[in-house]
């Protein structure tokens, strides 16, 4: 039943990626999250006032629902107007906020478990609705993506909108940057298709669903889900009772978003993708094996310290995954695909994500009972298996505009580079002093 109720809320996530795509081409990124904001309060006050398992399962399954469709909208919509130089940290702050959530439910948990009766369930439940309605009140005031304004031809509302994003920036650069946008976007719409089957028809697309598949699957079967999901159970296994397991699990969400902190100012506009993706696998399947020592020689004994190490290591992970895959994949996702198919790659991608969740919900309990410390074993196998995929597969995006991510691929692209210079300032890339590059063509 557990397994069951915690899977069926990815489960609408799931559902709600599948329609995310096909929302944002349509209406535009702003009204895709104004619409999952609404489902999440309406999903949220069924949770609240469930009395019985249907009511509740039911609510679960319309909040994932809302989530899964405004999962990558926000992180497209922040890769769609940040600068190159900066776009780490502006896609990364959607995972910041994710990780802010994680901890505020961890240490909301930690203090009604000092209470008894509903008020015990309904008032951490019922909180998530602030943050729904918070949420669709500031879709009010954000403008719309200038690059979906460009796709739908509104040429002026989109030069109004980048001048608001860059009011320090020469008007000469704004125009080189409007006209980057428009010549591609347009480019691409006269001459490839946008559709599922256009995706699937293209080779250079194909490898970009791949990837954004790919990156989504390896963020979530590292273990990340898993100790997400049930690390109170991880901490039992190392003999911790009581409300200090909910104290552990209240300091592994307080560590993870200040380690992504650090990541967003120092790491991820600095690093390489590549080279970010796999540090943190590596780090991780060390921290991982560790643990999983730990709890076969120690798990279920009384040395406090040999149990200390286990529970540090554990949290340790939280933090790598904070440092590496937190950020870089939703960055990584929101920039490999043009805008033409960006929406609808992007909620392919994280439809995968959400499927790896409902998988590990469903069988982490088991696993856990059954086989115990094994189960490491997987998540060590998947984390060396994400080396060898980054590594051999994943072109590398950092410091592009995201026109400019097509020639990474082979495709065609139809105007001019932006300089060095210019991007180091943190405005919108790369400037004309590089030479023009036209009709780069080719494939994989």
């Amino acid at each position: 039943m557990l397994g069951g109720i915690i899977s069926v809320y990815t489960a609408g996530g799931a559902i709600g990626c599948l329609l995310s795509g096909p929302i944002g081409n349509r209406l535009g990124r702003r009204m895709t999250i104004r619409i999952g904001a609404l489902i999440a309060a309406v999903g949220t006050a069924m949770q609240t006032a469930a009395y019985e398992n249907v009511l509740l399962i039911f609510g679960r399954l319309v909040a994932g629902l809302a989530i899964g469709i405004i999962y990558f909208p926000i992180p497209m919509f922040l890769s769609e107007i940040s600068p190159p130089a900066h776009r780490g940290l502006f896609v990364g702050l959607h995972a910041q906020f994710i990780g802010f959530g994680y901890m505020t439910s961890n240490w909301v948990g930690f203090g009604v478990s000092y209470t008894t009766g509903p008020f015990t369930y309904r008032f951490p439940v019922g909180l998530q609705i602030l943050w729904a309605v918070l949420l669709f009140g500031v879709s009010f005031l954000i403008p719309e993506s200038p690059r979906f304004l460009v796709q739908k031809g509104e040429l002026e509302e989109a030069e109004t909108v980048l001048r608001r994003l860059r009011t320090n920036r020469d008007p000469e650069f704004l125009q080189r940057e409007l006209t980057q946008m428009r010549d591609q976007i347009r480019w691409e719409r006269e001459n490839e298709e946008s559709s599922l089957m256009g995706i699937l028809r293209k080779p250079s697309y194909r490898k970009r669903l791949f990837l954004g598949c790919g990156v989504q699957i390896g963020q979530q079967i590292c273990g990340i889900s898993a100790i997400n999901y049930y690390q109170t159970v991880m901490y039992r296994s190392l003999n911790i009772r009581g409300h200090l397991v909910l104290a552990l699990a209240g300091v592994w969400g307080l560590t993870g978003p200040l380690a992504n902190i650090f990541c967003l100012m120092w790491i991820i506009d600095r690093v390489r993708r590549r080279t970010l993706f796999m540090a943190g696998s590596i780090a991780m399947t060390i921290d991982i094996a560790i643990v999983q020592a730990f709890v076969a020689v120690y798990g279920g004994g009384n040395n406090q310290v040999a149990n200390g190490f286990g529970i540090f290591f554990l949290i340790l992970f939280g933090i790598l995954f904070s440092l590496s895959w937190n950020s870089g994949a939703p960055v990584y996702t929101a920039e490999i695909f043009p805008t033409s198919i960006r929406a609808i790659g992007g909620s392919i991608g994280t439809f995968w994500s959400f499927i790896i969740q409902v998988i590990l919900a469903q069988a982490s309990p088991t696993a856990l009972e059954e086989v115990g410390w094994r189960y490491y074993f997987f998540f060590i196998v998947m984390n060396l298996c994400t080396v060898i995929m980054v590594y051999f597969f994943f072109p590398e995006t950092k410091g592009r505009s995201l026109e400019e991510v097509s020639e990474v691929f082979g495709d065609v692209f139809v105007t001019v580079h932006m300089d060095e210079e210019l991007k180091q300032m943190g405005d919108v890339g790369e400037a004309a002093n590089r030479p023009a590059a036209r009709h780069v063509e080719g494939g994989y």
